[in-house]
């Protein structure tokens, strides 16, 4: 993890703290709970953040991603031109990433961890927003839009004080001070503390310090320092996670750890150790379960500490230091499985995958480009692929999502990844040996066509937006109340796929001329309703019906993403899939291209 923050001197003075009322002791977000750690630290220019909107550096912040990510469920208004300059994708639209510090992108992760069970979130807070005012805002609005989101999904979160730069640097020459005035300033007098949301364990709300006992000058070293910091934590009323290095407590062989800090651990009222890049494969991981995890579990019982050991995907850092690609492998998910393996064999409940958003270091579980056609042509980037196993971009959310149920034990043990490659009801960029479109017009649509000659859909090798092959459609219009052809490429009707409440829609289109805009899917379902009356709108919020024409929006001879979440219409099942032209009143031809159709759950 990158926890290194921004140098930029300033002064700041301690103000006094009013401790926080603790909730009825039943409130109990992190033992038993999966935590994910936030990073929240990407910006653009034009993004509208404090940091977006400098000069400098191009409103770019932390902007090397080492994995790309799923662009597919942002509409065009959270799309911004990365700050790096990379080249475009392959199929030749233009590289674009998310903001951290928008309410889209909040609401949006904040609804992948309701979604895939990750419990609690903890925000991470460097010493940057000790010396440095604009970094400041960005972080105390990116927490305020996340409170928000979390009051209203019933994710909890709380405050993650990296101490980088407690020795010297970031956090000032009275980091300790820094950190109680941040707190009071912030979390206190801004009711942040005070929120539904935030996170709390025997009712006290949780903050963790990330750093004690590390051996980096970079970190304070003074154990009394610590343990001030830590009481007056506790004077205040709070929980305190002790963030601690790989091997805290003499166990393993690792250097990391100073000595010294026994009593600090034994203040904390939990531990984190850190295990980010400590081995490189499954058995390597359990190896460290036996060296470590054990130990340290048996260490924090005797000491009536909890206990929250981090869990991981794997990790790379060509893009920042331009060493070794793809240093320690996901290889398919095998590694973070294995870890989740050995947590439930040693009855441990509690995990901290690290981490949710951390793209500049291939830890994420986020959504990411699935393979080297939804990334930069021009760049080596990361993709979910890269191990030799093809994964869907939400696979690591889907392995949190069922290594969290192994530990909590809603889930059975195994050591063999249960998680699914992809969960598709139906996935196809027609290319060989994958499902094939039978594009025949459906006269059972109203009698399909209507008011349209020369009618074409089928597979062809003109153009494609990922592989060699794409369904091209095409006709000539005639004019007319109605006009329309509607061609059937998917038949499930003898064995019919379920919309569930998580199922999501994707498609690309390449549309011609502005005809060709008015194509697209069209599902006709077993009840005999469609998805177009079933309300449904794309991800820049247009009806998904063919006749919308995409609002009129999508570029012509160029590739454009449609994504929908069908929640709209959980429950139906899928007994057609037609790609339809429906323009009434049109004339003149009408052509395109679709590729890359996915229904998945």
């Amino acid at each position: 993890m990158n926890r290194s923050p921004w140098k930029i001197r300033a002064a700041c003075a301690i103000l006094a703290s009013a401790a926080l009322a603790p909730l009825p002791a039943s409130a109990q977000d992190i033992v038993g709970k999966v935590i994910a750690g936030y990073q929240g630290w990407f910006s653009a220019k034009g993004d509208g953040s404090p940091v977006g909107s400098l000069t400098k550096r191009e409103g770019n912040y932390h902007g090397n991603f080492e994995c790309y990510p799923d662009m597919r469920e942002f509409p065009a208004s959270e799309q911004f031109p990365n700050p790096n300059k990379w080249g475009a994708l392959s199929n030749g639209n233009p590289s674009l990433i998310f903001a951290s510090d928008r309410d889209f992108t909040i609401k949006r992760h904040v609804g992948w961890m309701k979604q895939y069970g990750i419990d609690t979130a903890a925000i991470q807070r460097f010493g940057d927003v000790y010396s440095d005012a604009t970094y400041k805002d960005q972080k105390n609005e990116l927490t305020t839009r996340m409170m928000r989101a979390c009051e209203k999904s019933g994710v909890k979160f709380y405050i993650e004080y990296d101490a980088s730069g407690s020795g010297g640097g970031g956090w000032g020459p009275n980091w300790v001070a820094s950190i109680q005035k941040d707190w009071t300033d912030f979390a206190v007098n801004q009711k942040i503390a005070k929120s539904p949301a935030y996170a709390r364990e025997g009712g006290k709300p949780v903050v963790e310090l990330w750093g004690m006992g590390l051996n980096d000058n970079g970190i304070s070293k003074d154990p009394q320092q610590w343990l001030a910091l830590i009481q007056w934590f506790k004077d205040q009323g709070c929980y305190v996670i002790g963030g601690v290095p790989t091997g805290w407590n003499g166990q393993g062989g690792f250097k990391d750890a100073l000595t010294g800090f026994e009593a600090v651990y034994a203040a904390s009222n939990a531990i984190n150790p850190w295990a980010v890049g400590r081995f490189a494969n499954a058995e390597g991981a359990d190896h460290f379960a036996e060296s470590n995890l054990k130990p340290e579990a048996a260490w924090c019982k005797q000491h009536g500490i909890d206990y929250i050991p981090c869990v991981y995907p794997g990790t790379s850092f060509f893009n920042s230091n331009g060493r070794t690609k793809n240093i320690i492998p996901r290889a398919g998910g095998k590694l973070m499985w294995s870890q989740f393996a050995n947590l439930r064999s040693l009855g441990i409940k509690t995990c901290f995958v690290s981490m949710f958003d951390e793209y500049n270091e291939a830890t994420q579980i986020a959504k990411a480009a699935e393979d080297p056609s939804s990334t930069p042509a021009d760049k080596w980037f990361l993709t979910l692929d890269a191990d030799g196993v093809s994964l869907s971009s939400d696979f690591y959310l889907r392995l949190t999502h069922d290594g969290g149920n192994m530990i909590k034990g809603r889930a059975p043990y195994s050591r063999t990844l249960p998680t699914k490659p992809w969960n598709d009801l139906l996935a196809t960029s027609f290319e060989t040996g994958q499902p094939t479109a039978n594009a025949a017009p459906d006269a059972a649509y109203n009698k399909s066509p209507k008011n349209v000659s020369g009618a074409i859909c089928a597979v062809t090798t003109d153009k494609a937006q990922s592989g060699s092959q794409s369904l091209r459609y095409s006709g000539m219009a005639k004019g007319g109340a109605a006009v329309y052809s509607y061609a059937k490429v998917f038949d499930f009707t003898t064995h019919p796929k379920t919309i569930t409440p998580n199922t999501l829609l994707y498609y690309w289109i390449y549309p011609e001329q502005d005809n060709g805009r008015y194509a697209g899917l069209e599902i006709l379902f077993t009840d005999g309703s469609k998805l177009s009356a079933g309300h449904c709108v794309d991800q820049n919020g247009k009806p998904l019906r063919p006749s919308a024409g995409h609002g009129g929006a999508i570029p012509l001879n160029a590739w454009s993403v449609v994504t929908s979440r069908l929640g709209a219409v959980a429950g139906k099942k899928i007994s057609k899939v037609w790609v339809a032209f429906d323009r009434p009143g049109a004339k003149g031809v009408y052509s395109g291209h679709i590729d890359d159709i996915r229904i998945s759950n």
